[in-house]
């Protein structure tokens, strides 16, 4: 009699901490600050908490019983078609970044992260949402997008108009042999030159992460680019030989000023991580119906670890003590951005304390 008793309390009290933990659960849920909704596999609502209610506008009772498509604006109804077949495969989608429609008819920029209810047996039978107003986030992103272009922009006008005022008084001061003046406009004429390389990185960083960025594809010469590419470095870090191995009249098909824009940052780069008086040296080779293009330096190195992390935005290499290396850290992704563009890769190859080597492919013309 006793044992009954006992295993009567027992069975209360596993009643009573199971209804406790569900009254917990249902108070996390309630209370959560994202939207938190569950549907049966064919897109019917069966919870709706009150962040859901919140962010859509829509009460318990004018959601539950009714399908999700409600929530999904016109020309994003196949993404629900797409969503259901992942999960019946059982597989949890993160941090999906989308559009819906409230109750009051706005879109709103939402985070979704999606995972299959399984049963007791382990099969799917519904599937677990929630769901992140992102909205003020994403028009702060938009905010800082637009400003950077229009200051870019803004800057481009007088920077130009500084650089054409150098170059006159540099012929002025040729003229009338004053050698004094023609250095002090020379070291203004690279820094000139500098800034706008940093206003079109920050032109080019906003039209990659906005899809913008596209590529020209003509024929065009290697070697008459790399020319280009030598007296323009050579301006700017005069301290430095950039010696050239390459073969006569190498004819490429590919985005000139863009491929411009990525030597010009290897080359920068190697030059910043190099001591003085050192040498760069670009070597180019044939490999069937490409050329190999290769940008060696003598400088610091780059560890493994970092190697790892080259190409991501704003991120700058920390093997030195030199705090005279400056830069913003997205002179190697918009290079990497534009190879990629032309279906290519930028590899590279370093040793601390021994130099690096950047490499890239490009097709040649069809003879």
């Amino acid at each position: 009699m006793n044992g009954k008793r006992t295993k009567h309390v027992e069975l209360i009290t596993a009643l009573e901490l199971a209804e406790a933990r569900s009254a917990m659960l249902a108070a996390i849920v309630d209370s959560s600050y994202d939207a938190i909704i569950s549907k049966d596999l064919t897109g019917i609502v069966t919870s709706w908490n009150h962040s859901a209610q919140h962010i859509f506008g829509y009460s318990p009772d004018e959601m539950i019983g009714q399908s999700i498509m409600k929530l999904i604006p016109e020309e994003r109804k196949e993404e629900e078609t797409q969503i259901l077949a992942h999960l019946r495969n059982g597989n949890r989608i993160e941090n999906f970044e989308t559009r819906r429609v409230t109750k009051s008819g706005h879109l709103i920029d939402v985070s979704l992260t999606i995972s299959p209810v399984r049963d007791l047996n382990g099969r799917i039978i519904g599937v677990s949402k929630i769901a992140r107003d992102i909205t003020d986030k994403k028009q702060e992103e938009e905010r800082k997008k637009n400003f950077v272009t229009i200051l870019s922009h803004e800057l481009k006008t007088p920077i130009t108009s500084m650089h054409a005022y150098i170059q006159l008084g540099l012929a002025r001061s040729l003229k009338i042999e004053d050698q004094t003046l023609s250095n002090l406009l020379e070291r203004a004429k690279s820094q000139t030159i500098k800034m706008t390389s940093m206003i079109n990185d920050f032109l080019d960083l906003s039209r990659v992460e906005e899809n913008r960025m596209f590529i020209d594809i003509k024929p065009f010469s290697l070697n008459e680019l790399l020319l280009e590419l030598i007296d323009e470095s050579q301006t700017v870090a005069p301290k430095f030989y950039i010696e050239v191995n390459c073969p006569p009249l190498i004819n490429v098909l590919a985005d000139k000023d863009k491929i411009g824009c990525v030597l010009t940052n290897l080359v920068g780069n190697a030059i910043k991580y190099s001591k003085d008086s050192t040498t760069i040296k670009i070597n180019c080779s044939i490999i069937g119906n490409t050329v190999k293009i290769d940008v060696v330096d003598q400088g610091i190195g780059i560890s493994p670890e970092n190697q790892k992390k080259l190409f991501k935005r704003f991120f700058r290499v920390n093997d030195t003590s030199d705090n005279k290396v400056n830069g913003l850290g997205i002179g190697l992704y918009l290079a990497a951005e534009i190879i990629k563009l032309h279906e290519g890769e930028i590899k590279v190859n370093s040793r601390l304390g021994k130099g690096s080597e950047f490499s890239f492919t490009l097709p040649l013309i069809p003879k």
